[in-house]
């Protein structure tokens, strides 16, 4: 049934182009421009961007790669469902998700009320541009302390459907379709992709469908309604992370009780969101985007079971006035976004002991709590040119969180139903940028930050939630130089700044593969970062784009003391001191690309006590690719690629201060896939 559907999909986006009149030819495949350079150069200080061509070189099935390519962020991914990104340091202490950075697809935001953001799930497809604002410096986006990124989608002013079948080393098989149809005043984009893998570990077989549906209507010639839908299926089995000596002598193995336990997690997720954007007179935008968004995940593991339902709701608007202020062009915006969850989450006994080896047993109910989240901020920037060369930014943003429990296990004499909240926080922000020439400038900023714990964060050992928690903080200061030369084919950027972030939510191991969150005193986080990227084009049909990038990191714990043992002055735990990513993009008569990159990362401390660290490594993807047409409206692509192209043996994901149990070796390490190759074969045909 599946497959008929996929056909059906694939056939009416032929049988509807045939209705068609006119043909119109596919933009052709470009590497960075001109173009692209000037927007970084004009972008605000230390936002980075990443397009769909550089999405599409590897196999598909991970951002992190190039996320990596951005100085300041570090995407550790465990698996192809076990993910987490940290920028700057900032949620380097997650075990398992993505916490402390917000995340968006056009206007419609993608994190929860409790701070987590899910990306490993979302298909690269349907992403045509990442925006990455490092730091607490976006005020347009409220309360953040990590960062922002920010996904737009794919939507273009052409008529066609796409096929496309990619397959790789451990089963790996892709498929997407596409059909986008552009049609007076309305756009509309279907995509369906289905990603399968047997993985290169025992128990890490994973399967994913997602479905999505962006469309885009033009009211008026000032008003515009766009429509995002997404659901995804997702079942991916767990082989978990592995002691150092298990890594050495066998990285292929699953941990011994999730490989008896055959652990997994599963989940359907879906969002929904409308935005109304509109101007009023030539002087007015405005913005206004409604969401809903749904989580319904089981996950067996050696422990427990946990099941957990989220459905959540939410409205985020913005105003921008374009005015004069005694004499000065300046901007203010003006916002607010609020968030609703209401989160399920049960354990039951996981007999998994007692099936024969055939997976989970569901036991007795442990745990059964009720959380709702509200989460609502609001926030305002004024931009003020105050001559052609300075320009100054003022932010601030304002959050209240609070959240409502109902215990439905606990006796009357230890139920945590109540009401709670946190404290309501402020959060200035201050840019200035000046221009030292008509292609250099420099930028500085103060700005602060702030995240509140997360459901995963909150659990205790016994299922419940520890209320004596406390949201991090952190201000960070900033100062920055961009330049660009000979007719912008050069561009550079250095930025070096500093953060100190108070009540440090850091993660406790209690068992195995058990984790609370506490507060642990404060972290400073100074560093430096640069870009260097250029466009060399020898002729029309020739063009070279080489890249270097990099950072390093000093942080370290200022006060830190857990269970009575200090850690102040050591390294910060589950970060890497340094990072490097260089490259060569280039580009034959539009017809031939390569495409290769390493991502070099320096050894990492796993541990509080700084005495275990993973091993610095380099790891390096090759692609080329072919395109050509077939007929006047049909076009074709032939890529082959290897990733890992040195069969470097690393640790890819680490799970940070963890302890072995029954004399058997702590289990910090998530390793990285061996040497593996992929291809992929594309049909397009423009209608």
């Amino acid at each position: 049934m599946k497959q008929f559907s996929i056909i059906i999909f694939f056939i009416s986006g032929i049988i509807f182009s045939q209705t068609q009149n006119e043909t119109t030819a596919l933009e052709e495949v470009k590497l960075k421009t001109s173009l692209d350079i000037e927007k970084e150069y004009q972008s605000e200080l230390n936002v980075s961007y990443l397009n769909q061509q550089e999405l599409l070189q590897s196999n598909q099935t991970s951002i992190a790669p190039f996320l990596n390519k951005i100085p300041g962020v570090y995407m550790q991914q465990g698996g192809l469902n076990t993910a987490k990104i940290n920028i700057r340091g900032i949620g380097a202490r997650a075990q398992y998700e993505t916490n402390r950075i917000k995340l968006y697809y056009n206007n419609i935001p993608l994190t929860s009320a409790n701070g987590t953001s899910i990306l490993n799930d979302i298909d690269l497809t349907i992403i045509s541009e990442v925006k990455v604002m490092k730091g607490p410096q976006a005020s347009e986006f409220g309360a953040g302390l990590g960062g922002v990124i920010q996904l737009s989608s794919v939507l273009k002013n052409q008529n066609y459907t796409e096929s496309e079948l990619l397959f790789g080393s451990y089963d790996l098989l892709k498929q997407n379709f596409v059909l986008n149809v552009s049609e007076g005043n309305k756009k509309i984009n279907l995509t369906y992709n289905n990603l399968s893998s047997g993985g290169f570990r025992e128990n890490s077989n994973y399967q994913r469908e997602s479905y999505f549906l962006n469309s885009e209507w033009n009211l008026s010639k000032t008003s515009k309604l766009q429509l995002v839908g997404q659901v995804i299926q997702l079942k991916g089995y767990i082989p978990s992370s592995l002691s150092g000596s298990s890594l050495e002598e066998d990285p292929s193995q699953a941990a011994f009780t999730w490989g008896q336990a055959r652990g997994y997690e599963s989940y359907t997720r879906g969002v929904v969101g409308i935005n109304f954007s509109n101007k009023l007179g030539s002087a007015i935008q405005q913005n206004t985007a409604v969401f809903t968004n749904i989580k319904d995940a089981f996950e067996p593991r050696p422990f427990d079971i946990l099941q957990n339902d989220n459905v959540g709701i939410g409205v985020r608007h913005t105003s921008e006035l374009d005015f004069d202020f005694f004499g000065f062009s300046s901007k203010l915006s003006l916002g607010g976004e609020f968030l609703g969850d209401d989160y399920e989450v049960s354990t039951f006994e996981n007999l998994y002991e007692q099936n024969d080896g055939q997976g989970y047993l569901q036991g007795n109910l442990l745990s059964d709590l009720t959380q709702t989240r509200q989460y609502i901020e609001g926030f305002a920037t004024l931009e003020v040119a105050l001559s052609r060369k300075l320009e100054v930014n003022l932010g601030l943003a304002t959050n209240k969180t609070r959240y409502d429990i109902q215990d439905l296990f606990s006796s009357s004499g230890n139920s945590q139903t109540g009401d709670y909240s946190y404290d309501q926080v402020w959060l200035p922000n201050l840019v200035g940028t000046y221009a030292i020439s008509e292609n250099q400038k420099i930028s500085a900023s103060i700005s602060k930050g702030f995240s509140v714990p997360t459901v995963e964060q909150s659990l205790t050992e016994e299922g419940v939630f520890n209320t004596e928690l406390k949201p991090e903080m952190g201000w960070n200061y900033e100062i920055g130089y961009k330049s660009k030369w000979f007719a912008d084919k050069f561009f550079a950027e250095v930025n070096a700044y500093y953060m100190d972030v108070e009540n440090l939510l850091v993660a406790r191991r209690v068992a195995e593969d058990r984790f609370v969150g506490i507060n642990a005193g404060s972290t400073s986080h100074p560093g430096i970062e640069f870009s260097l990227k250029s466009n060399l084009n020898y002729s029309s049909w020739l063009k070279f784009q080489p890249y270097i990038n990099g950072s390093f990191n000093f942080y370290e714990f200022d006060e830190f003391v857990d269970q009575g043992q200090s850690f102040s002055g050591n390294d910060l735990t589950g970060v890497p001191s340094s990072q490097f990513s260089f490259g060569l993009d280039a580009q034959i008569a539009d017809k031939f690309f390569f495409y290769y990159q390493t991502n070099a990362v320096s050894e990492i401390p796993v541990n509080d006590e700084n005495t275990v660290f993973t091993e610095s490594y380099a790891v390096s993807l090759l692609n080329a690719e072919y395109r050509f047409s077939l007929f006047d409206s049909f076009t074709a692509g032939l890529s082959l690629g290897v990733n890992n192209l040195f069969n470097e043996k690393y640790a890819s994901s680490i799970v940070t201060n963890a302890i072995g149990f029954g004399g058997s070796e702590p289990r910090y390490f998530y390793p990285g896939e061996p040497r593996n190759y992929f291809g992929s074969l594309s049909l397009n045909y423009a209608f």
